[in-house]
């Protein structure tokens, strides 16, 4: 059987797609801050039909105008006419790479995303940890309250707290959890760059949990990065190696779905590699009967984007999970499914408007009063720690991901 690839062409039909309804703007996020049609998802596909159409010439300027989405996909989650605007719109980034402003960071970033776990990788991260642990000692001699668990990686301009690298980088590969009874199934974990290299111990509460469930999970030894970055950056090639050399991993295991605790890998997963694909979330929904208790405190979530584009995962199986907690008070934003800014590389190469829209986010959390920010995407936490520690807040809240605060509360039923 032929291998499934991604094709790069940006045909006439598909460029055509949007009706200029205008739908889209209203939950734009870039247009949101920029308040130029331009910077809408009606305005950039727009400018892609004139281009395909040879009315326009591909600029410098148009191709900055596509590389200024967010690719939240939030206009895809609105539009009434299904228009497939992520297709589109990858492709147009593909088609203007030769037009973009040379960008040497970011080549350097998706490189290292291309290579990331292999065995390389696994040892230059084992010495990550030791390394940054001396920079944040000298940071903190000019960084007031320091906090011990993020660092500045020190970009002029574009600082943003990050999440120290793990312990033990890439500790989950390989693994297996059994549940002490028969299974109920056999899921196929497939972590992530961020749980990977950062956030271990997401991936182990994951794997705690879905184990309490019932399930028999593995871990695959030799998986890369999803490639999800690559193909909204219009890395087409990229994607396609990167696809062509997991899917060559996952195909050595036999398994019922694959579980995920990002919806960014989850929406690759099921639309481009083409699996069954289920978060841990709506697999704890389905079981129901496992108990979480809280100590009173009062809990508010963040819904990443891609968990209901990418992925389609309903909203409230969240809520339900996040309520479910015993001895808690659930208090949800008023945007609350509104994007953190983050977007990967986004908040890099658009930082003005990324900083305004996490910015909103830290305002729109902080009216909550919660104690605990959960969400279910690795970079979402990221992005929403940063924010909180960038506007003072980091002694009042603790941001985490929703599988760590869950396996932090799981007791027995009595």
């Amino acid at each position: 059987m032929k291998e499934h690839i991604i094709e790069p062409k940006l045909t006439i039909e598909l460029a055509h797609q949007c009706v200029k309804c205008s739908a889209c703007r209203q939950v734009c996020p870039t247009y949101s801050v920029v308040k130029e049609e331009r910077s809408s998802p009606r305005g950039r596909l727009a400018l892609a039909e004139a281009v395909v159409d040879g009315i326009l010439p591909l600029t410098e300027d148009v191709a900055a105008q596509w590389n200024q989405c967010a690719m939240c996909r939030r206009c895809e989650w609105i539009c009434p006419n299904e228009v497939e605007y992520k297709e589109i719109m990858f492709r147009a980034r593909n088609m203007a790479k030769e037009k973009s402003e040379k960008d040497y960071f970011k080549t350097v970033v998706f490189k290292g995303l291309s290579i990331m776990g292999n065995p390389l990788t696994k040892i230059g991260m084992k010495f990550a940890p030791a390394l940054l642990q001396a920079y944040g000692k000298v940071l903190g001699k000019y960084v007031p309250e320091y906090n011990s668990v993020y660092i500045d990686v020190g970009i002029p301009k574009y600082a943003k707290l990050m999440p120290k690298p793990s312990a033990k980088p890439f500790g989950l590969r390989g693994k297996e959890a059994k549940p002490k009874t028969k299974p109920k199934g056999r899921l196929l974990f497939f972590t992530g760059c961020m749980i990977d290299a950062f956030h271990g111990k997401t991936g182990e509460s994951v794997l705690k949990l879905m184990e309490k469930a019932g399930y028999e999970v593995l871990v695959p030894k030799d998986i890369r990065c999803c490639g999800a970055p690559h193909l909204y950056s219009g890395e087409i090639d990229a994607f396609n190696s990167l696809m062509t050399h997991n899917k060559r991993e996952i195909n050595k295991h036999d398994f019922d779905y694959i579980v995920v605790a990002c919806p960014t890998c989850g929406g690759a997963l099921k639309e481009e590699y083409r699996y069954p694909v289920k978060d841990f979330a709506e697999i704890l929904k389905e079981e129901g009967y496992i108990t979480f208790r809280g100590n009173g405190e009062k809990v508010s979530f963040h819904f990443p984007c891609h968990s209901y584009t990418a992925m389609k995962t309903d909203p409230n199986v969240f809520r339900d999970v996040v309520k479910s907690v015993e001895n808690t008070e659930y208090v949800e934003g008023e945007e609350a499914m509104m994007c953190c800014g983050f977007a990967g590389y986004f908040s890099v190469a658009n930082y003005e408007v990324s900083s305004e829209l996490q910015k909103r986010k830290i305002e729109d959390l902080r009216k909550t009063e919660a104690t605990y920010i959960l969400s279910d995407c690795p970079g979402c936490v990221l992005n929403i720690a940063d924010g909180m520690y960038k506007h003072g807040h980091h002694k009042d809240v603790k941001v985490i991901h929703l599988a760590e605060y869950l396996a932090e509360r799981l007791i027995e039923k009595e």
